[in-house]
């Protein structure tokens, strides 16, 4: 009996113990498409100034993110899996083009989590996991120097959906992002957005 009792505990506890990268990928990937808002705030270091911008955005798994900044600037952004810049660094882009890269890099980011890739960013990442399924966190501290050189660690939090996302640069400016009003998108939303687009 007290050998049963204990294996009844111990598969109780399974759940429990279960929530991983894996677990969170497929809490995640329950909600194929969403659309949000979102708060983004600078800080640069150097002039310990504050930039805060405010906006909508449109996730389409496997395709892309549509970023449009509504605050301080109306700036439209489209990010995909071809043409979205590496987070190593690699892409070739100039002095203009910063504001725009780390833009970018916010959303390679959630399109890599929420499209479960997680190899890959394993690769370039040491990934730290707490939490459960209702309140998870998620380090992510670079493996390589190149990307060491430009950017210290990455925090994602969130439940349901991803709701913050922390990109803390090498320089010590940080980039922050508030996620809200997050919801599932039906595939006659996402093929009428398309059609407006003219993509």
């Amino acid at each position: 009996m007290r050998i049963s009792s204990l294996l009844l505990l111990l598969l109780w506890s399974l759940p429990a113990l279960a929530f991983d990268l894996e677990a969170l990928q497929a809490r995640l990937a329950a909600t194929p498409d969403i659309a949000g808002r979102f708060e983004q705030t600078r800080y640069l270091a150097d002039l310990d100034t504050e930039l805060v911008s405010r906006g909508h955005f449109r996730y389409e798994r496997d395709a892309r993110v549509v970023w449009t900044l509504e605050t301080p600037v109306d700036k439209r952004l489209v990010f995909t899996p071809q043409d979205a810049a590496s987070l190593d660094g690699t892409a070739d882009s100039g002095a203009n083009d910063n504001d725009d890269r780390r833009r970018q890099q916010a959303a390679e980011l959630l399109l890599s989590l929420l499209d479960g890739d997680w190899r890959a960013l394993e690769q370039r990442f040491k990934i730290t996991l707490a939490g459960d399924a209702e309140a998870w966190r998620v380090e992510l501290v670079p493996r390589q120097q190149a990307i060491r050189e430009r950017l210290k660690s990455i925090h994602l939090a969130g439940g349901r959906y991803l709701e913050t996302l922390r990109l803390q640069a090498a320089n010590d400016d940080t980039l922050d992002v508030a996620f809200s009003d997050q919801r599932p998108l039906d595939a006659g939303e996402t093929t009428s957005a398309e059609s407006a687009d003219g993509e």
